[in-house]
């Protein structure tokens, strides 16, 4: 079925149902539930992250924080984080400016905060997770590829990319140097417990 098609059942099961004009209509121009949730969220300051970190974080995340910093309004903001990870570049770029939002960024972790996820969590304000949800923190991985000299200067990035991401979690958590290399090349999975023990979360929600 053409997705134009999909969309005109959407949209008739909709109606069968008696929901909103307003809904039919966001439905229609952007296609798919979760974006219809995403954009009505965003009315009250709330951002959801229900995927994996790539390009798209930009406008769905750093430039909506961006936008309400320059709002005058200290109403809090909030992220509702489910992610299996992603792009490490962009991440941290989005962990910087919640870090430097003059506005709190609260983080809401609801299924899973892992790999770059864990270290959204960490940079949030006031991070929060269920009792069943889940953490990761691991190392990052990459494949390398060119001559020698081209090698040895990637590795050298990542090394310098690795050691801010140390510093970043020893200066945000409980974690000690002794225990993070010890966990380095490992996978660090936790629960809400654990990572509240850590200093990962601040709060459990009952």
């Amino acid at each position: 079925m053409s997705e134009s098609n999909k969309n005109i059942r959407n949209g008739e099961r909709m109606k069968k149902y008696n929901l909103q004009d307003e809904y039919l209509a966001v439905i229609d121009e952007f296609g798919s539930f979760e974006d219809y949730t995403f954009f009505e969220h965003l009315k009250n300051r709330e951002i959801i992250i229900n995927q994996q970190i790539d390009d798209t974080i930009v406008e769905r995340a750093i430039m909506q924080i961006i936008k309400w910093n320059q709002e005058d309004s200290n109403i809090p903001i909030k992220i509702y984080l489910n992610t299996v990870g992603g792009d490490l570049f962009l991440g941290m770029v989005l962990c910087e400016v919640i870090q430097k939002s003059k506005i709190p960024v609260h983080v809401y972790i609801l299924g899973m905060a892992a790999s770059m996820g864990a270290l959204i969590a960490i940079a949030g304000h006031k991070t929060y997770a269920y009792e069943y949800s889940n953490i990761l923190l691991h190392d990052g991985s990459t494949v390398l590829q060119g001559t020698s000299n081209k090698v040895k200067d990637t590795v050298k990035f990542y090394e310098e990319k690795d050691e801010q991401i140390k510093n970043f979690i020893l200066n945000n958590t409980k974690i000690t140097e002794e225990k993070y290399d010890e966990m380095a090349d490992r996978e660090w999975w936790m629960t809400a417990k654990t990572a509240k023990e850590l200093g990962i979360i601040d709060e459990i929600i009952s």
